[in-house]
């Protein structure tokens, strides 16, 4: 018997056919790893914009005092960048005030990098001797308290809110009382 002549014997059409089959997983396989970088560098991207908006403002030796002095509640970090403690305050300190910026009356919390030499002599003015210490500022700087409470956000959000709630609230009727006097752990009541 004569030996097989075809112009494409079997064997070729099979290489053939496995090299495109190579080829289409091939492109497939980038057309895949292309998509999934394009949504990894997407979602890195939204995470920026998220992380981006800071809430807590920077206060350094040419803005503080007059900013201070504008506000009647403010409260400032001093920190050194290279300060575990204060690295450590950081993110709760920034989730205190992403919760506070839309408080009302408004609850400013701002940082001031004490260990920059043109802040030393304001951290010095303000005896800040460790760091972090937060320091609450009132009525144009005029009243200045330490904050020594715990550090973490919620603790900081509360605490911060009490301290901004006045002292006394007028009640005018039962349905004023209703809405106070659960709020308020300590109550109490006078008729004058």
């Amino acid at each position: 018997m004569a030996p097989y002549t075809q112009k494409n014997p079997p064997e070729k059409k099979k290489k053939k056919k496995e090299q495109r089959r190579a080829a289409i997983m091939a492109r497939n396989f980038f057309v895949w790893f292309a998509l999934a970088a394009i949504l990894c560098s997407l979602t890195a991207i939204s995470a920026k914009v998220s992380e981006s908006k800071e809430f807590v403002l920077t206060l350094d030796h040419s803005n503080f005092t007059r900013f201070v002095t504008q506000h009647n509640f403010v409260v400032v970090k001093f920190y050194a960048p290279w300060c575990r403690h204060s690295q450590n305050l950081a993110p709760e300190y920034e989730k205190a005030a992403s919760v506070l910026s839309n408080h009302h009356p408004p609850i400013i919390l701002a940082k001031f990098d004490a260990d920059d030499e043109a802040n030393k002599y304001l951290a010095k003015q303000y005896r800040i001797r460790g760091y972090p210490t937060v320091k609450i500022f009132r009525n144009g700087g005029q009243l200045i308290q330490e904050y020594r409470d715990s550090r973490r956000a919620d603790y900081i959000v509360e605490y911060l809110k009490e301290q901004i709630s006045p002292a006394s609230v007028e009640i005018k009727s039962a349905k004023d009382a209703s809405g106070i006097i659960p709020q308020n752990k300590i109550t109490i009541v006078s008729s004058l």
